[in-house]
């Protein structure tokens, strides 16, 4: 019986610091996402990128980072917004929808840049970059989901952007276990993909 207790415990310890290695690991490649505004204006919102509905009307997550997007824009806190993001989940192209929703919300077309073509988080900041640099902006607040910041600060920084990471709100009516949720499969699939080899 002392026996098995032993094991049990070496197995646990095992396990315990197995997690504490890896999470030191990760904490490292992925530092926390830099929220601070070191200026009073950016050039632009970069908007992260998340499926439509089956119908084409933008989802819940999608329409707060919009609403984020276009909030600072109404405060003069950013001139243009720079949607990102293809035809991923369904057949609607995400920057078109949310290209449609800043509209909705009193964007006016002419401060809106599309980019059609990303398929994932870590080509929304690559092609962003291509596109601020064909537009002249020299730096952006990158709009996204408080799960997904990290994530997409890393890419932000391996494009080389001059950046600050904003937070749109979770929708309304997202339990707390959704939210964790979230960030568990968002950080874990960051650290997957390192052993893939995308960082």
């Amino acid at each position: 019986m002392k026996r098995i207790k032993e094991w049990i415990l070496g197995c646990v310890g095992l396990i315990l610091g197995f997690l504490g290695v890896n999470l030191l690991i990760f904490r490292i490649l992925f530092p926390g996402p830099k929220k601070r505004w070191e200026q009073d204006t950016y050039d632009c919102a970069v908007v992260c990128g998340y499926h439509a509905e089956e119908g084409g009307s933008p989802s819940r997550v999608m329409k707060c980072r919009v609403e984020k997007a276009a909030e600072l824009w109404k405060a003069r806190r950013v001139e243009y917004l720079l949607m990102s993001g293809g035809a991923v989940k369904n057949a609607y192209v995400e920057a078109e929808v949310m290209k449609r929703y800043a509209m909705e919300l009193g964007v006016p077309e002419q401060y809106i840049v599309e980019e059609k073509e990303a398929d994932c988080t870590y080509r929304n900041l690559k092609n962003a970059a291509r596109v601020m640099k064909n537009c002249g902006f020299s730096d952006c607040a990158v709009v996204t989901s408080g799960w997904h910041l990290r994530k997409a600060d890393h890419y932000a920084r391996r494009a080389g952007l001059t950046y600050v990471m904003v937070r749109a709100k979770e929708p309304e009516g997202q339990s707390l276990k959704e939210t964790l949720s979230l960030y568990w499969e968002t950080n874990l699939h960051m650290y997957l993909n390192l052993w893939k080899g995308y960082y």
